[in-house]
């Protein structure tokens, strides 16, 4: 299948206007929910008119980048029913094992993918998981995406939501980028013909493009790929006097999600599932948004604030993760959700006084702050059953945190204070900082890849010193000793945008987090810190040194050849045929001033396999045969330069 598509570094600003190259395939390809014997490929066709005509899509999947050792392949009929997506779940693969695809339609060739497969029994010994959430497209370069491309030893992208942002055209976040990057519509999305428009906006994203080539994708929905601060029955963002039927946008959304997102469907549009990993680890992915979340309160003084049956789950899904923790026999439970499930204790910040503290507190009832009776079940449910090892995964706050998980972490009393608001004093419980001793598990949560963080919305001086206080907490400004609110959080980064890398072996896991810059498309990162956990230890230690590569490395699937000199101006490629090819393949081409063309072919990493003399053309119309027959099937371009630039086009040898 012919490979060929937009190199992030020959196109580094997403905004830039398609690249022909692409055609049909504009949107890349991608992978997901990985299991033993299958995987989900996908793409999407770009038809040249939007008619109701079904359009034929012949796929398959090899076990090398050059796409010659095909193991199964298939054809799959899209059409506008479905926005022209394409999702197969292909079956019969042997576990852990790297394969590629590819996608070929209406004349033209796709990127070639990598995915793998997940290991059985105690096939493995060593995972990699890149984890990411809240990717704004308007609030900066996707360039975590990039450099989560340029890795070879991952297992997975694990995706926590946020994918998409329903919001239309506005500054959020740093202003100086957002205008650079306009999305499609350009207005708030409500329609499913909105959401389909908006995925594909993000999905012309240079890097993620690539990301998805280079590796599949676990992924959950948060609140924006429907509405901010969503729950089962409506949305903080979603007013039904002017934007419809809270019920009829949410199933829009979670169609549009299942279309273009490479997801198993079980037919419910249900996204909390399972995946095994061997012996080594089991990742259980939650819903916490639509499937059973009860609207969010506004006040820890709510009357039912502390309800029995105030859910974030719902019963159905919770009675679900309950008995997967409790049935799963893997090293390490891996929990991926969205929001911040330990105590987040942040009313100290206000200063004296319980009506500040409590105003302060029932700001952040979006997380499972809000829903202190389910968590506080869930936890109870691991003491007593004696279940350790859980490591929660955690995005949608746009910062970095690490937690020792213990609830209650401590406990607050108000002391008064002389001519002074009472302060709130925080008192331990029989959780020990400084052994992890009362943990039942830990949880890293994820930076944003681009969402605005805390200094980007409070500014840089109230988010560095919050920073501080939260990694070292002062005490009161009067010398009162106020106890540490958070003795539970052994990290936390307010500013950075990046992602972490979880490093997932049977001793131990370690999250290592990295943080890039946004307001430029450069792909450099830097090391910020790790925390590892040992086995059975419920404790978060932190370390300076990134965990230790994997012993074997993936071989990434084909960067996509495109020169970055500048086609020539005076030679006009018209078509190459036939596409796929057997033993001829013919060039035409258009002259419009005289000059010497170099004609050559290369194989799919780029290597010269047909050489050609320069020829002198002068002005006109020519057609070129070049013998193909020798040549091994697989993946090539024909190359065509002159001393004004370079132009390439692919073609499948078969």
């Amino acid at each position: 299948h012919a490979s060929f598509s937009n190199n992030r570094r020959f196109k580094s600003d997403p905004g830039e206007p398609l690249l022909p190259g692409l055609a049909p395939f504009y949107h890349g390809v991608a992978s997901g929910d990985p299991l033993a014997d299958r995987v989900i490929i996908w793409t999407r066709v770009t038809p040249e008119t939007l008619d109701d005509t079904p359009i034929e899509v012949d796929w398959a999947v090899t076990t090398d980048p050059a796409m010659t050792d095909t193991i199964t392949s298939g054809s799959f009929t899209t059409g506008s029913e479905r926005d022209f997506t394409v999702k197969v779940d292909v079956t019969g693969l042997r576990s852990g094992s790297t394969y590629y695809y590819g996608f070929s339609a209406l004349g033209g060739g796709s990127l070639i993918g990598k995915t793998k497969t997940t290991p059985q029994a105690a096939d493995a010994d060593h995972l990699k998981f890149g984890v990411v959430s809240c990717s704004n497209y308007q609030a900066g370069y996707f360039n975590a995406y990039g450099l989560l491309a340029d890795r070879t030893d991952l297992d997975a992208i694990i995706h926590l939501g946020d994918y998409i942002y329903e919001y239309g055209n506005f500054s959020y976040g740093n202003d100086s980028i957002w205008d650079r990057r306009i999305v499609a519509p350009d207005r708030e999305i409500v329609s499913l013909g909105d959401y389909r428009a908006r995925y594909g906006t993000y999905r012309l994203d240079s890097n993620l493009i690539h990301a998805h080539q280079q590796h599949p994708i676990i992924s959950v929905w948060d609140d924006h790929e429907a509405a901010n601060d969503s729950y089962q029955d409506g949305a903080l963002n979603h007013q039904p006097e002017f934007e419809g039927s809270w019920v009829d946008r949410k199933d829009q959304a979670r169609r549009a999600y299942f279309e273009w997102m490479p997801i198993r469907d079980t037919g419910n549009r249900s996204i909390y599932r399972a995946i095994s990993y061997g012996d080594i680890a089991e990742l259980i992915m939650l819903d916490t948004r639509l499937e059973g979340r009860d609207e969010q309160l506004t006040s820890v003084l709510h009357p039912d604030f502390l309800a029995a049956d105030r859910s974030l789950l719902g019963e159905r899904q919770r009675e679900w993760f309950l008995d997967r923790l409790s049935s799963s026999r893997a090293k390490w439970k891996i929990v991926g959700q969205q929001v911040i499930f330990s105590e987040f204790n942040i009313g100290w910040v206000a200063g004296g006084g319980e009506g500040s503290y409590f105003g302060l507190e029932s700001l952040f009832l979006d997380i499972w702050d809000g829903y202190p009776a389910e968590r506080l079940r869930v936890v109870e449910h691991l003491k007593a059953n004696e279940i350790d090892n859980v490591v929660l995964l955690t995005g949608d706050f746009h910062s970095s945190f690490a937690f020792e998980v213990a609830v209650p972490a401590n406990t607050v009393a108000f002391q008064e204070v002389p001519g002074a608001d009472d302060l709130p004093v925080y008192q331990p419980t029989n959780y020990e900082p400084a052994t992890g001793a009362g943990a039942v598990a830990v949880e890293f949560a994820t930076p944003s890849i681009t969402a605005a963080n805390f200094d980007e919305r409070a500014g840089p001086a109230v988010s560095g010193s919050l920073e501080a206080q939260l990694n070292a907490p002062l005490p009161a400004s009067d010398g009162t000793e106020f106890g540490n609110p958070n003795p539970h959080m052994k990290y936390a980064d307010l500013d950075r945008h990046g992602y972490f890398i979880l490093d997932v072996r049977p001793e131990a896991v370690q999250a290592d987090y990295y943080y890039t810059d946004v307001l430029s498309p450069r792909l450099k990162e830097a090391f910020g810190t790790g925390l590892f956990s040992l086995r059975d230890t419920n404790q978060l230690v932190v370390t300076e040194v990134p965990a230790r590569p994997k012993l074997i490395q993936d071989t990434p699937a084909p960067d996509p050849i495109i020169s970055s000199t500048r086609a020539p101006a005076a030679l006009r490629v018209l078509s190459t045929f036939p596409n796929p090819a057997t033993n001829i393949i013919q060039v035409q081409f258009g002259v419009l001033k005289s000059d010497k063309i170099t004609i050559s072919v290369l194989d799919a990493t780029g290597r010269l396999v047909i050489p050609f003399r320069e020829v002198d053309y002068t002005m006109g119309l020519y057609t070129h045969r070049i013998d193909v027959a020798n040549l091994p099937a697989g993946s090539y371009y024909l190359k065509l330069s002159t001393a004004e630039g370079t132009t390439v086009q692919p073609f499948l040898r078969q």
